[in-house]
């Protein structure tokens, strides 16, 4: 996903400065923060590095991002995703986030400039994000769900780094037609999703930064 939200960094709540950070403080609850609110932020990725892999293959697009606006420090933060130039298993494909979004919570720091989080996507009632491919022979659908893990945030270069490692997706295939590669329909295990693009970023004004309480 994502170097994305210039304008949005995480300053770590704890009760020591960056300098002396201890065992005791890679424990506390980090957040996400901006340098002056509301504050909000876009990104994308580079062409077709968001991926999803399935029993059937990889489904690759390209992914844009948009931040909820941000009132205050949290440690949440809401993306919306949209998909575009997708393709999968050697055919072009779509992927319709409908009204589905992604919700980091972090949860800890891992070093001195990097935190781990984990990823809901958050669906409003009978919606998912749908994909389609082989012009509708193979569909699937990724449904809400909570606690996955897990996304690398890193602060670099002016901002944020965002990169989902998510092993354990769940998702259901709802069309198996002719040449389709799926295995038959119905819910499936052992989903993945992962990014390893740099994101163009596009800041609203603010800064990112790391910082101690």
């Amino acid at each position: 996903m994502i170097r994305i939200l210039k304008s949005i960094g995480i300053a770590f709540v704890g009760a020591l400065a960056m300098g002396v950070l201890g065992a005791s403080a890679a424990k506390a609850v980090p957040s996400f923060t901006c340098s002056a609110y509301p504050c909000a932020a876009t990104g994308d990725t580079v062409y077709q590095t968001e991926v999803f892999t399935t029993e059937a293959g990889k489904i690759q697009c390209t992914g844009h991002f948009e931040s909820h606006s941000m009132g205050s420090a949290s440690s949440t933060i809401t993306l919306t995703p949209t998909y575009l130039y997708c393709s999968a298993f050697g055919f072009s494909a779509s992927m319709n986030t409908e009204d589905c979004s992604y919700v980091l919570h972090a949860t800890e720091q891992s070093t001195l400039t990097a935190w781990l989080s984990h990823l809901d996507i958050s669906c409003p009632e009978k919606e998912s994000i749908k994909i389609s491919a082989m012009s509708g022979a193979c569909k699937a659908e990724i449904k809400a769900q909570h606690s996955l893990t897990t996304v690398r945030l890193e602060n670099a270069a002016g901002a944020l780094v965002v990169r989902p490692e998510v092993r354990n997706l769940t998702y259901t295939v709802t069309a198996d037609g002719f040449g389709c590669p799926f295995s038959g329909t119905g819910a499936k295990t052992g989903g993945a999703y992962t990014s390893n693009g740099v994101n163009i970023t596009r800041d609203f004004g603010g800064t990112i930064s790391a910082s101690g309480s």
